[in-house]
């Protein structure tokens, strides 16, 4: 009796085991399985992007078109990232363990940036027509070995093959990668991970001068020190006024020989812009000012070089019990009606006052042309069921004349942005909030 006992309580835990491990383990297989298709589904969206990005590419080499648009995306960010993370979960799966860095997911990442800066100025120089040749080259060869893969998956719809192309696609992806970084390491392709553009030969002592002058006026006693960079791409000068390589406990240690803040200060060829960052306290302090104290402060920063009359955008940051953290203050010269933003200074203050950071865009002075197409052209192109806010003239900071248009359309404020000269659209975009024109 007591041996049918033991055996019925047996056979009972064996179902038990047998039940719970098959349902965990369908689990963990359907787990896997969607793994699988998601990383699938990431290599053929990337493949299909890459396609979409060489067209690009050629409209750009084939057509010349190198009119500028700060809005233009030439590779979709997400569908590279997406890939890239596949492509992390692969390596990490995988049974040939690859422990290097695909560096083409962070260059496609960060490739509209670049052509952002190569049609800013309107042109291409040679060493930017030969950048997106071989740009364009090696994302060919990327497609072609695509394609060999997928084969005609996506065209005629073949399940049958592209449930075989799941089933490994941890190893297409380790095959396809390792490949695409051989081929960027390569003599020919390799420039193509760190180019950032055909940057003007601007003298580093005019920079600096610049810089210099800038930095006076709100940071006096203190001397920059200039950063040689060896990429001879690199698009900005950069200066500190603190030594490169002190200890974390150094560079925050309180010195009768040191400044209490440590600034970083970049100059860009492209843009003109000076970017003054500080980058560390040495010295604490409980002084907390009022939003009204702060924008004194502020606008005493911003009037030592706009003497004109401007207009100021403001907004704060405050924490969870409703102190105020820092201000941003964005300010632009308005000078006979036409709003100015080569002329534009952007200040960061920190609640107990201090600068945290400023942006200018120097030398600003330069000759402003006025628009040559019409106000009412421009509102011309505006379909009548948008409700027009307000229509301004405004220099972009590359100096060129534009029109900015704020309208309504269903309960939704816009901006429009067209060239002063052509009339044509430069972009369109969701504005919540202008405050430029209170």
């Amino acid at each position: 009796m007591k041996k049918a006992h033991k055996a019925i309580i047996y056979i009972i835990l064996c179902v038990i085991i047998y039940v719970i491990g098959g349902y965990y383990g369908q689990m963990v297989i359907n787990g896997y399985c969607g793994l699988k298709d998601r990383m699938y589904n990431d290599f053929e969206a990337f493949g299909v992007e890459l396609e979409n990005f060489n067209d690009e590419l050629s409209n750009i080499l084939v057509l010349k078109e190198h009119r500028f648009n700060k809005e233009k995306v030439f590779i979709n960010k997400n569908i590279v990232w997406n890939f890239h993370l596949s492509n992390c979960d692969a390596r990490s799966i995988g049974k040939v363990r690859y422990h290097g860095d695909y560096e083409c997911d962070w260059m496609y990442y960060d490739v509209n940036d670049v052509i952002q800066n190569i049609l800013y100025d309107g042109k291409i120089t040679p060493s930017e027509e030969k950048y997106l040749k071989n740009l364009y080259d090696y994302t060919d060869h990327l497609i072609k070995e695509y394609r060999i893969i997928v084969k005609d998956v996506r065209s005629k719809w073949d399940y049958e093959n592209k449930k075989k192309l799941k089933k490994r696609i941890v190893d297409i992806y380790n095959d396809y990668s390792k490949n695409a970084q051989d081929l960027l390491e390569s003599k020919q392709y390799s420039f193509l991970k760190i180019y950032k553009g055909d940057f003007k030969d601007l003298d580093v002592e005019k920079a600096k001068g610049y810089c210099k002058e800038v930095f006076s006026k709100i940071v006096p006693d203190q001397t920059l020190k200039y950063q040689e960079e060896d990429d001879m791409i690199q698009e900005e000068y950069i200066f500190k006024t603190y030594e490169e390589g002190n200890s974390y406990k150094d560079t925050f240690a309180v010195k009768k020989d040191k400044p209490d803040v440590d600034y970083y200060v970049t100059y860009n060829k492209k843009t003109n812009k000076i970017v003054i960052i500080a980058t560390g306290w040495r010295v604490s302090t409980t002084k907390k000012y009022t939003q009204d104290e702060l924008d004194q402060i502020a606008k005493n920063i911003m009037m030592k070089f706009n003497k004109e009359p401007y207009c100021c955008k403001k907004k704060g940051k405050y924490d969870e019990k409703g102190n105020l953290v820092y201000m941003k203050y964005s300010y632009m010269e308005k000078n006979n009606d036409v709003y100015d933003a080569m002329k534009a200074i952007n200040i960061e203050l920190k609640a107990d006052g201090r600068l945290s950071e400023f942006e200018i865009i120097y030398p600003r002075e330069r000759k402003f042309i006025l628009p040559t197409i019409t106000k009412e052209e421009i509102l011309g192109k505006i379909n009548q069921e948008a409700t027009i806010k307000d229509c301004i003239i405004r220099r972009n900071n590359k100096g060129e004349a534009e029109y900015v248009v704020y309208l309504i359309y269903k309960d939704t404020l816009y901006e429009a942005v067209f060239n002063g000269e052509y009339g044509n659209l430069m972009s369109y975009v969701r504005d919540k909030k202008n405050d430029y024109l209170k």
